[in-house]
């Protein structure tokens, strides 16, 4: 109760605003993996069986990196053809896995509660937050009397930020905001160790510590904000500082090692790289990846909105705001130590980050960090300006650190925490509901022709088992649908496509594939189904034309095989010509 009393009303407004700001997760509903989740925990699914070692429902190791459960998963369309045998996406996450179990044995019928559930564990790490502020901040009774104090600052800037938007309301992504509420705990209960004492700080902080590293991989930045502290706040002898933080770092190795020995991780894919598998991959998108998310956080870039944006000139401009930003804070870091735990901290959390695709909501513990430190500048600016020292050259940075922070930043967050169905209704969902596969012919292999994206065939079992809908058996992607194919009937059981972009968007939707690990002419992946022959490749190892081999038919009316076109969300039967006969498609197309 003295948390509650203590807490002050503009961290109350500040924590309803920001709630307010990301309650379009109540209306966004069931997406991409979460159709998976409900499928496992529930165990509605057609999946085959993972080999997860230690998680409560298999939730977050759906690729284990076994070539016979991948080319189980290839059979029944969950992963298209494409699909690198030994890619893994395998994670430790029972605490997680634990909520959402929650979620979908007691909840599942009204997926807005499932929402109102995520949501709390937000609203908990706002609140504990603005304690961390309180405690490591500080408040000069000069600022408090002004209302500008760093801690006002910091909190604000951190309940406003649009990178909490899709980890707050998206049901598969509630590991980040866990994560990340665990570091606070852990940050909070380490400084109350070190500043007061007593052996129940320090059990509570390896509590949670444990709690944020079986939650998600993201709580590895409570190890590196500690390490920060121990650097540059811990007011010990340099030798008593680092043993401080022993305890944490014998936790973490040992949750590695044993993360290791369950073979938990990803690998293989060119989206994540594990740096622990792939050293030399990580250092070559390292800078590339760290200057687009640090942009990402000061100056409200979403790596992700940005993405068609021409590469060079876009990191030109994040390098020179970046620059000019360090350059403004040099005065700050030298003179407050506070700064540099916090700068130090938000650095070295953009680490692990980088391992794969730049995107905004990586950025939650890195959002910690950048806060504190802005808290700080803006306070000591505002101050330093009211006392009559007037900072004319550090006006303009700090007008657009203003500008992002507290008119971009809480634009965009609402945005972001409904961009996941505002981007997947039209792309996915309308077209899995629409899917004409019914009790007659969901016994049929259904092969859709050009989804519009790679993945599109393994959510369109999930979302038809959640709405109710029949499932075919077999539901296989033959081409990514963004690029223009040619579709020409080789014989009565062979067709052969062939695309001048790639039968896949290697950079885009290579998730599921190495891009140092292509294909290469005849390379076959043979299905239960179907056969595939690579034919041609383009200089990256993408096959540009295949040839698809079916069992059955490809033409009689008979056939058990059906040949469906996206046809922009509603898919229709498509009648293949006849032999030696050649089909046109595009994105946009309505028919064969």
């Amino acid at each position: 109760m003295s948390l509650l009393r203590e807490t002050k009303p503009y961290q109350w407004w500040a924590m309803g605003i920001a709630l307010c700001l990301v309650s379009p997760a109540l209306w966004i509903g069931l997406q991409l993996d979460d159709y998976f989740h409900w499928s496992l925990v529930t165990q509605q699914t057609l999946l085959p069986a993972t080999s997860d070692k230690a998680g409560i429902f298999g939730l977050f190791s759906f690729l284990d990196g076994k070539a016979e459960r991948t080319h189980q998963l290839m059979d029944l369309g969950m992963v298209p053809w494409w699909t690198l045998d030994t890619v893994q996406y395998a994670f430790w996450r029972p605490v997680s896995e634990i909520t959402h179990g929650i979620d979908y044995l007691f909840l599942s019928q009204w997926p807005w509660l499932m929402h109102v559930h995520g949501l709390l564990y937000f609203a908990l790490l706002l609140f504990f937050t603005a304690k961390l502020f309180d405690d490591i901040q500080g408040n000069k009774q000069s600022e408090e009397s002004l209302g500008l104090s760093a801690t006002f600052w910091a909190f604000w800037i951190f309940a406003l930020s649009y990178t909490h938007g899709l980890p707050a309301a998206w049901l598969a992504n509630r590991n980040a905001v866990l994560a990340t509420l665990f570091v606070v705990l852990t940050l909070r209960a380490h400084h109350r160790w070190r500043e007061e004492g007593g052996l129940l700080s320090l059990i509570f902080g390896l509590v949670f510590f444990s709690a944020g590293l079986l939650s998600g991989e993201l709580a590895v930045s409570a190890g590196l904000y500690l390490f920060s502290y121990a650097l540059f706040l811990d007011k010990d002898t340099f030798i008593r500082r680092m043993i401080a933080i022993v305890p944490y770092a014998v936790l973490g190795v040992l949750w590695l090692v044993v993360r290791a020995a369950m073979e938990y991780g990803a690998k293989n894919s060119g989206h994540y790289i594990d740096p622990g598998h792939d050293v030399v991959l990580f250092l070559q998108v390292f800078g590339e990846r760290s200057v687009s998310l640090l942009a990402a956080q000061f100056f409200a870039m979403p790596p992700e909105l940005l993405s068609a944006l021409p590469s060079q000139p876009k990191f030109m401009v994040q390098m020179i705001l970046l620059v000019v930003l360090a350059v403004s804070i040099v005065p700050l870091i030298v003179s407050d130590r506070r700064a540099r735990f916090w700068l130090a901290g938000l650095i070295l959390c953009v680490l692990p980050v980088c391992a794969t695709i730049p995107h905004s909501r990586l950025l939650m513990c890195v959002s910690l960090g950048a806060a504190g430190l802005l808290g700080l500048l803006l306070a000591k600016w505002r101050s330093a300006w009211v006392a009559g020292n007037k900072q004319w050259l550090m006006l303009p940075i700090v007008l657009l650190l203003i500008f992002c922070q507290f008119v971009i930043s809480p634009l965009l967050l609402p945005l972001e925490a409904a961009s996941i169905r505002l981007g997947m209704d039209d792309a996915l969902n309308k077209g899995a509901r629409n899917l004409p596969i019914t009790e007659s012919n969901k016994h049929n292999t259904a092969v859709i022709i050009n989804p519009p994206m790679s993945s599109v065939a393994g959510y369109v079992n999930g979302i038809r088992l959640f709405e109710g809908l029949p499932v075919a058996k077999h539901t296989l992607p033959l081409v990514s649908g963004r690029k223009e194919i040619t579709l020409r009937v080789v014989d009565e059981h062979t067709i052969e496509i062939s695309a001048e972009q790639g039968l896949y968007d290697a950079h885009n939707e290579g998730l599921l594939r190495d891009p140092n690990q292509g294909f290469d002419v005849e390379d076959t992946i043979g299905l239960s189904v179907m056969a595939v022959v690579v034919k041609k490749v383009n200089e990256q190892g993408v096959p540009i034309v295949a040839e698809f081999s079916f069992k059955q038919p490809v033409r009689e009316e008979r056939s058990d095989v059906d040949f469906y076109l996206w046809a922009g969300g509603k898919p229709v039967l498509c009648e293949l010509p006849e032999e030696g006969g050649v089909v046109e498609l595009t994105a946009k197309s309505i028919r064969c």
